[in-house]
Parts: structure tokens; sequence; C-alpha cells
């Protein structure tokens, strides 16, 4: 066992030069991220890191080590600003270091660093979910967001879609997959048919669809990058979490039946009339292990609305449902 608790694993190889290194992530249900290492002689290339904290940098700063990488000099792609894809790289980077961010990200980035935006932000959301003061406390005490990242990051690097990256024999093109968050960003390397697909597709899990402030439909938009990814052709994709994916698109066509089905679900529940979006999560499906909803962990509450409140900007897109008052209650259209 290495310090902190944490047991060393070293690097995979998963392609010649390209490496996993699995970094934990505890008392999280996700269990691990991904951190993808490309090791070349200027520093080498890092595909998101881990959250900011001692688990996380020990595994990762061993993993750099045992594949002569130097995190001093290395360059990041961090695929969006979640925390534990984002959270440790201020800690690692140091003054010679690229940080990569796609620039939908950074903006996002600038009002999140302040706790007391974050706080805001959280608050007016839960609010407008419906949830009661105490859950909004403490989902934002729990938040990972707020508990592992840093209160300032290093320069960033703006990335557009279409830009590429280069590193021991591969090139990468930047593709934009709005929907997990405004700005994510997925790499693919045409040549071998590889997508780093971050938390826009992964393999036994679904990537959390959530609401987003000043975004009109985040479902839609990822719907739509799930098409636009499909067209790629994928051949093999590294996810964020967990296993690589063979079968690519046929794990985007079971995602996209999955908020099909999910749509069909809030239309159902809102025949019983007009409900918060609280109380429509409530009664969708869930595989928490949990007596009801009442019983769910506040942070897994917290993202079953932002999930509900998702599909429910979904179904008013398509004009199938709509809201009222403050806090909005939803009701077919």
């Amino acid at each position: 066992m290495g310090t902190h608790g944490v047991a060393q694993v070293s690097p995979t190889e998963l392609l010649p030069g390209l490496f996993r290194i699995e970094v934990p992530l505890p008392q999280s249900p996700l269990r691990s991220i991904n951190s993808y290492v490309i090791p070349t002689g200027d520093g080498g290339l890092v595909v998101d890191t881990g959250m900011l904290r001692p688990e996380c940098e020990t595994v990762l700063r061993a993993g750099f080590a045992e594949l002569g990488v130097d995190p001093g000099r290395a360059r990041f792609f961090i695929t969006h600003i979640h925390a534990d894809h984002s959270g440790l790289v201020t800690a690692l980077a140091g003054p010679g270091a690229t940080v990569m961010m796609g620039r939908i990200e950074i903006e996002l980035l600038e009002h999140f660093v302040s706790r007391e935006r974050f706080l805001e932000v959280l608050a007016e959301r839960g609010r407008m979910f419906g949830l009661a003061g105490e859950e909004v406390q403490g989902a934002a005490s729990r938040h990972p967001g707020l508990r592992y990242s840093p209160t300032s990051y290093p320069t960033m690097t703006p990335v557009d879609d279409g830009d590429h990256v280069e590193a021991g024999g591969y090139r990468f093109r930047v593709i934009h997959t709005p929907g997990h968050t405004p700005g994510h960003l997925c790499l693919w390397e045409a040549s071998r048919r590889l997508l780093i697909s971050g938390d826009h597709i992964l393999g036994d899990i679904t990537p959390n669809i959530t609401s987003w402030m000043g975004v009109r439909d985040s479902l839609g938009d990822y719907l739509r990058s799930l098409e636009r990814t499909a067209g790629l052709g994928a051949a093999r994709a590294l996810p964020g979490h967990r296993g690589a994916i063979g079968d690519v698109n046929g794990r985007i066509a079971e995602l996209q039946a999955h908020h099909a089905r999910r749509l069909e679900e809030v239309l159902r529940i809102l025949k019983d009339g007009p409900q918060t979006v609280c109380q429509v999560a409530a009664r969708m499906s869930w595989e928490i292990v949990a007596e009801d909803f009442a019983a769910f962990p506040v942070a897994q509450k917290w993202f079953a609305c932002g999930e509900a409140s998702a599909h429910l900007d979904r179904l008013e897109v398509l004009g199938r449902a709509g809201s009222f008052g403050d806090p909005p209650r939803w009701e077919l259209s």
C-alpha cells in the first residue's frame, strides 16, 4: 500500500505509447478516474487528472515517475471542468507546463473558482428545483466541485473544436461535445479510429446530463453530440471512468435509447398534474439503493434533480411540457 492507504497500480499501456493511470476517487460511486498519458521527451501529454485530494496526487505522481513524465513540463488536456477531471491540475502543473481546456469551459471556470459565487449558483439551482433549504445547504457542503477543486487555476490555453493536439506519434483532433458540460471536449485520432471521450461516452454507467444556467437545452445538446460522435465511426473509446469501449456506436445507441425512455417516463409522471423538478425526480427510476427518494444521499438527490431538470427542459423545447410559477411547477403542454 502507498501513502494515504492507496494501492499503487502501475500504468497500463493500452496502445503503443499510450498509458492509463487509474486514479482513485475515494467514497465516490465512480470509484476512479482514468488519466491518459503519452510520455514524450518534452514532458508528455496528460489527459485529465483527478480531484484535489492526496489519494489522487499520490497515485498520479507515482505513475508519472514510472513513465518518466515530468509534470512541471507536461502538457495537460482537461476534457471538462468537473473536479474529478480538473481539480488536481493546479498542484501538478509546474511553471513550464501547458494546461489546455475548452474555451467555453474556461469561461465557466472563471465563474466557479469563487467559493461565494459557487454557493450562490447552488442555492439558486436548488431553489428552482424545489429542494428544501437544508437539502441545498447539505449539497453545498458535500459537493465535490466545492470540496476537491482549487481556488485558483494555472493560466489556461484555450482550445476549440477542430484544433489539433499531437504527442508521441498521435495526432488528435479536438471535438466539441456539449451536454455533460457546455464546453466538454473529446480527442479524436482518425488514423487509429480512437476516441478519448472524457465523460461524453461511458461504458457501464450513463453520463450525468444536468441543466446548466444559461443553457436552454443541455439534453438536446448532448443528443446532438452523440449523433456527431456516431458519425466518426470510432472503433474504440477511452472514457473518463471504467474500462475501454469497443462497440462505440452500439454504446451511443444505448445512451440514446436510455434518454428516450427517460423522456417518456417524465411525460407519464406529468400526467398526474403540475410538479416541481424535485417532485418529478422523486418519481423517476434510479439505480441508487435507498428506501425512497427522501433517503437518497444529499449529493445523489442533487444530481437526480439536475437530470430531471434537463429532461424537462428538453420536453419544453419539443413543445410537450411547460412550467409556471416560482419555483417552477411543470405540466404537460
